[in-house]
């Protein structure tokens, strides 16, 4: 009897512990579907306390244990979602794995960052305001490799799946790297032929993407800006006009074209100082073989597509004719 009852007692003891302890790893009662958000370099006791004032667990002493018995110098920052009847067993395992909410957003081939950013922004990602500060932040854009006044340009345009509440450093870094992926996927050797620096690729690219609306004429377009930088011309560009005064929809005024920015490619010669936009594969590859022609001007059709000058005297005639309404017996048979 002596030998027996001390095993009886531990147990007993066991059991009550294992009650203790899974009472306490329960949800707690009136717990609902909620969201909870772990900060960078936030301490374990910082975490439990929210998540007890959230009433997402029952006890913020017993996490702030089961987290340093097993280690918590794991745990991932970031916004994760928290489902009724979580025990606080599986919400630590799910900050370790950093299980965190992730939104599917695709950023349209021709958007700047303003764009990126308002769209990064609806989709609960990251604040405007954050993305911007970060995008000019020339320090930190030093840091993964952009040599630039700004991220414009170098943000590549596809489909991510993005954490919400994102810190913007790691957005910005995610899309520099596919940016980084798709250019080293391209032969770019053609630029010392062309005589432009990888920038000044870049920039050109994005002219063209944003000028374009027919992908076939990606290589005309190309041929008239490049056409132009050979002669001394300006390029004018009306979307660098759009850029340079940040006026992004509606008519371009004589106020706009007038405006002294270094984007506005109607009063400087050459490409303006950064990317107006973020330019996809086939851009960067019409920036990179124009086609061979003479053109030196287009004019919207008002269809989407362009009819191509080599001469200002034929380029007025069409601008009549398709802007003005003109009809000054001008034929188009042009076919590219």
């Amino acid at each position: 009897m002596n030998i027996r009852r001390p095993s009886f007692l531990i147990a007993g003891l066991l059991l009550c512990c294992a009650g203790v302890l899974l009472y306490f790893n329960s949800p707690p009662s009136l717990m609902q579907n909620d969201t909870f958000t772990v900060k960078e370099g936030e301490t374990i006791r910082g975490v439990a306390t929210r998540l007890k004032k959230q009433n997402i667990i029952t006890s913020d002493k017993l996490f702030i244990a089961i987290g340093r018995t097993i280690g918590t110098a794991g745990i991932r920052k970031g916004k994760y979602r928290i489902n009724a009847g979580d025990s606080s067993l599986g919400i630590l395992f799910k900050f370790m794995k950093g299980d965190v909410v992730k939104r599917k957003i695709t950023i349209p081939e021709g958007f700047n960052i303003y764009s990126i950013a308002e769209r990064l922004a609806a989709q609960q990602i990251v604040e405007t305001g954050d993305f911007l500060y970060y995008a000019f932040n020339t320090a930190y854009l030093e840091s993964i490799g952009i040599r630039s006044a700004s991220a414009e340009g170098y943000l590549f345009p596809d489909t991510y799946l993005l954490p919400e509440s994102s810190d913007a450093r790691d957005v910005i870094a995610v899309m520099h790297k596919r940016f980084r992926q798709v250019v080293a996927s391209t032969d770019i050797s053609a630029r010392d032929d062309i005589k432009l620096t990888t920038h000044e690729l870049i920039t050109l690219a994005s002219l063209i993407e944003k000028e374009a609306r027919i992908a076939s004429e990606r290589r005309y377009i190309s041929a008239v800006f490049h056409n132009r930088l050979e002669k001394g011309m300006k390029l004018d560009c009306d979307p660098t006009v759009r850029y340079a005064v940040k006026n992004f929809t509606g008519r371009i005024t004589f106020g706009d074209l007038a405006s002294n920015s270094p984007f506005n490619t109607y009063v400087h010669r050459g490409l303006p100082p950064t990317p107006i936009c973020s330019p996809g594969k086939e851009s960067i590859e019409a920036a990179l073989y124009p086609a061979d022609a003479g053109y030196l001007f287009f004019v919207a059709r008002n269809d989407g597509s362009h009819y191509f000058s080599k001469n200002l005297k034929e380029h007025n005639r069409a601008v009549n004719y398709y802007q003005k309404g003109i009809r000054n017996g001008f034929k188009d048979t042009q076919r590219l």
